[in-house]
């Protein structure tokens, strides 16, 4: 009798297969794993036992020929195939990641130098030839997103509240949406420096989990928490262009103080990463001060 696989080891044959028929149906010609997140659960007693439960949850950079963005089909094809937890895939063309990496891009440097790659087609690109992240403007960078995205957030918060005291609540939903959006949309790009242009909020949560597990936890953690934030998801289309659209005031309500703390949770982060990334410019100019400073004082002795 052959021995049996554990859970971690059955996972990693079907997930190797899974990313081989990606390679095969879209041909890239690289995918990088840039987050994994593995959760195991078991459950042993006197009056149940239950076998043991084990999923992978992904964030995946894919690098294609052609500068023909695929996101969607990409992540359908995620969605219908990969059954043992989640996968988030985001897409560039090789020439818009190389000319990102020479613009000094935190996220797709640290992606490219540190990540973990899953396929590759060809030597293409050229990971040793990757320049270091130069850390100087980060925190600049970063606050300017920051200040722009979320007066946007608060701003929809603040019509969602109108919207709650008129009554309209398919409307209470769809702005709590875009308030979320605009939340998650800054958390990503102060957090991994990188610009989503993505409106699923599952696909905006999931990519938040490659950073802190905070976000998803606030409105994901119950299988209630999961109803109301289907109605928030739905929302985004349902509101608009569904004549059968409903939301109830006790949900809208819900969704507007689940949302209202995801704000709070979204500024402390993004203050936090804030201060940190102003700490690491700093420490780069002072080491590179030092080392200027130890060059400039051996070429005097030299002299």
């Amino acid at each position: 009798m052959e021995p049996k696989l554990s859970p971690e080891a059955n996972h990693a044959v079907h997930f190797r297969e899974f990313i081989q028929r990606l390679a095969q149906k879209f041909e890239p010609l690289k995918i990088f794993s840039f987050s994994k997140n593995t959760c195991t659960q078991n459950t042993h007693g006197c009056f149940s036992e239950s076998p043991v439960f084990f999923k992978c949850n992904y964030c995946l950079l894919v690098v294609t020929e052609t500068p023909t963005r695929i996101d969607y089909e990409m992540q359908d094809f995620a969605n219908t195939y990969y059954r043992h937890g989640t996968i988030t895939i985001i897409c560039h063309g090789r020439q818009s990641v190389m000319d990102a990496v020479q613009h000094n891009s935190r996220f797709f440097i640290s992606v490219l130098t540190t990540g973990k790659l899953l396929y590759s087609k060809d030597g293409l690109l050229d990971v040793d030839l990757i320049p270091q992240f130069v850390p100087t403007k980060g925190a600049v960078k970063a606050l300017k997103h920051y200040e722009h995205r979320i007066p946007l957030a608060d701003g929809f918060l603040m019509c969602a509240s109108e919207c709650l005291e008129k009554e309209q609540f398919g409307i209470c939903a769809f702005m709590l949406h875009q308030s979320v959006e605009q939340a998650c949309i800054c958390l990503v790009r102060v957090h991994i420096a990188y610009r989503s242009e993505f409106h699923n909020l599952y696909r905006l949560l999931r990519l938040c989990q490659c950073f802190s597990e905070c976000p998803f936890q606030l409105f994901l953690s119950t299988a209630e928490d999961e109803r109301l934030f289907d109605v928030m998801a739905k929302s985004y289309s349902g509101s608009r262009y569904k004549n059968d659209f409903t939301v109830s005031r006790q949900d809208a309500e819900s969704l507007y103080q689940r949302v209202a703390s995801f704000l709070l949770l979204v500024k402390n982060m993004c203050d936090d990463k804030i201060e940190l990334l102003y700490r690491e410019a700093e420490l780069h100019a002072a080491l590179k001060n030092t080392v200027g400073i130890r060059i400039g004082t051996t070429e005097q002795i030299e002299d």
